[in-house]
């Protein structure tokens, strides 16, 4: 009878090994790949909010919304929420009927945040995935003003011309506390909830999109936005806001 051939023990072995040694060096360009289509996917959302504001600018004598004030407080002059990207419910209804939807509110490389405890996080304001530089975002933040970093609500006054001016912008956020980027520990949302940054390249961040006032995007490295002013480029101490 002929014999039956087969892979001895250390044959296999070394195929095991082969196929380890390619997924590892495949896996970077994977993930590598997949953020990439993360960053589009996050541009498109933003470019979806720039037209949005563009639109509701024409109706309101080319004003962007003025968070202080009613419809998108009851209690002016004061906004509801404490960090730039707790944003009113009213606001974010502005928005949906001029276009947008939920889902252009948060980052896709952090999907999980868009979820029924920020969306719903209260009746008068909701937890967004991006932080915005209009007047009333984040009245409170630390106790500090942020008139440094939102500038007007009028279109196209301010020092930089509306291709220059971002008005909202990727979450870029440290914790002061222990300095991480992946995990902040104030907020008020469940424990199985993180707040982080969106866009990470191991501990760090890698960048954000900026949506600016004409509503074009542009993703802005990291160390760009660190080197921008940074520490004072913030809403509030804790966390820090860099943008």
């Amino acid at each position: 009878m002929k014999a039956v051939q087969a892979f001895t023990l250390i044959e296999l072995l070394v195929v095991i090994a082969i196929i380890a040694i390619l997924a590892a060096l495949l896996l970077p360009a994977l993930a590598s790949a997949k953020e990439r289509g993360y960053r589009a996917a996050c541009k498109n959302n933003l470019h979806a909010q720039g037209i949005a504001l563009q639109i509701y600018s024409q109706d309101f004598n080319n004003k962007l919304p003025d968070l202080r004030y009613a419809p998108y407080t009851t209690t002016p002059p004061k906004a509801f929420g404490n960090w730039p990207w707790d944003i009113s419910t009213n606001f974010t209804s502005t928005m949906i009927d001029n276009g947008d939807s939920q889902n252009v509110f948060y980052c896709p490389s952090y999907a999980a945040f868009n979820c029924s405890n920020t969306w719903y996080f209260s009746t008068t304001f909701r937890i967004l995935g991006y932080v915005y530089l209009i007047p009333g975002a984040g009245m409170n933040a630390g106790g500090k003003s942020e008139a440094p970093y939102w500038k007007t609500n009028v279109m196209g006054t301010i020092a930089l011309p509306p291709a220059s001016a971002a008005v909202v912008v990727d979450a870029v956020i440290r914790d002061t506390g222990t300095g991480s980027y992946s995990k902040i520990s104030v907020g008020g949302l469940p424990a199985s909830i993180t707040q982080r940054t969106s866009h990470l390249k191991g501990p760090l961040p890698a960048g954000g999109n900026e949506l600016f006032e004409d509503a074009h995007v542009e993703w802005v490295p990291f160390q760009v936005m660190y080197n921008n002013g940074n520490p004072q480029n913030f809403f509030g101490d804790d966390p820090v806001f860099v943008f």
